[in-house]
């Protein structure tokens, strides 16, 4: 049974638990910037050791993994922390900041021989698989075009960390990391990047249009929004028809093949328990069979998709504090 810490008391971390634990692993430690959240958190959920500092989970004897789920600020801090201690690390995306910081990460962990493991839980969905299957099937042809949106309207407290720049806020990194996986894992490696944006008053993007070319000669074109209820849904099309990864696409609970105006096929894929587990799973199974990267998640595809994220603000005139 693998042992895992958490860095990071928020929504998420709370989600990574029930899916650790289906799993059939074990969060034995729970760290937070505050006592209070740490103790509450570990109340709640069970965990026996709890740490007022997110780098004490780092020097706890008894891991062999830890989630970082701090803001999107200190993952390539905490990642870093992590793994000069040797533990295993499975970092929520968006990995980094930007690619230089990811690199940062990269190089760390394979210098020191440690696993380390983008948590984008879309790349391990039974619809993600599915969706492959039908493309190497060649269902609808060959592949030209993706077109994926991701949007919600989102409260924009003061304190609401996708607001803030200083905490890496904004839909491009937020959400903006789903897209572009998807049309990287569909269409291959991104050749020119065109991209506008509606910023807060802060700074910070709203929305996001952004269109990819793909050195295959497929489009892309993508949406982010944290002020519209958008379909979240993707469609990847070829001369045949098209595939439907309904809402919300990242993890969808069906898929539908359409040609002109007629439904083909529809294919339900509703997981049952935790849609976080099939991540953890992944770790389980690369520790266990002492891999230093997941062969499903490798880390040059964290990398390239970093890259995109950098081209599509820069594009628009987009940095975070620090940068």
């Amino acid at each position: 049974m693998a042992h895992w810490g958490i860095i990071g008391t928020g929504r998420i971390s709370v989600a990574l638990v029930e899916a650790i634990r289906e799993a059939g692993g074990e969060v034995v430690a729970i760290g937070s910037s505050s006592r209070e959240r740490a103790e509450s958190f570990g109340d709640l959920h069970r965990i026996p050791r709890r740490y007022d500092s997110h780098e004490a989970v780092a020097s706890d004897p008894d891991l062999d993994v830890v989630y970082i789920a701090s803001t999107n600020d200190l993952h390539h801090r905490h990642a870093l922390e992590v793994i000069a201690k040797s533990v295993p690390v499975m970092c929520e995306k968006p990995f980094a900041l930007n690619a230089g910081q990811a690199r940062e990460m990269v190089s760390a962990a394979r210098d020191r021989g440690v696993f380390l493991m983008e948590a984008m839980w879309m790349r391990f969905q039974p619809a993600t698989d599915r969706l492959l299957d039908l493309i190497s099937e060649s269902r609808v042809g060959q592949v030209h075009s993706v077109q994926a949106d991701f949007g919600f309207p989102a409260s924009p407290h003061p304190s609401d960390r996708l607001f803030d720049p200083t905490l890496g806020g904004g839909t491009i990194l937020d959400l903006g990391v789903y897209v572009v996986t998807l049309a990287s894992l569909v269409l291959g490696p991104v050749e020119t990047v065109t991209a506008d944006v509606q910023r807060s008053e802060r700074g910070v993007d709203l929305q996001a249009g952004i269109v990819l070319r793909h050195e295959g000669g497929g489009f892309s074109t993508l949406s982010t929004s944290f002020i519209t209820d958008t379909s979240s849904e993707a469609v990847i099309s070829g001369p045949g028809g098209r595939i439907r990864l309904h809402a919300p696409f990242h993890h969808s609970p069906k898929i539908t093949i359409e040609r002109g105006t007629t439904l083909v096929e529809t294919i339900d894929m509703a997981p049952t328990g935790s849609e976080y587990r099939f991540e953890v799973e992944e770790v389980h199974r690369c520790l266990d069979a002492r891999l230093t990267e997941s062969p499903k998640m490798p880390l040059d595809d964290t990398l390239a998709v970093m890259d995109v994220l950098d081209r599509i603000r820069a594009e628009v005139g987009l940095t975070y504090p620090g940068e």
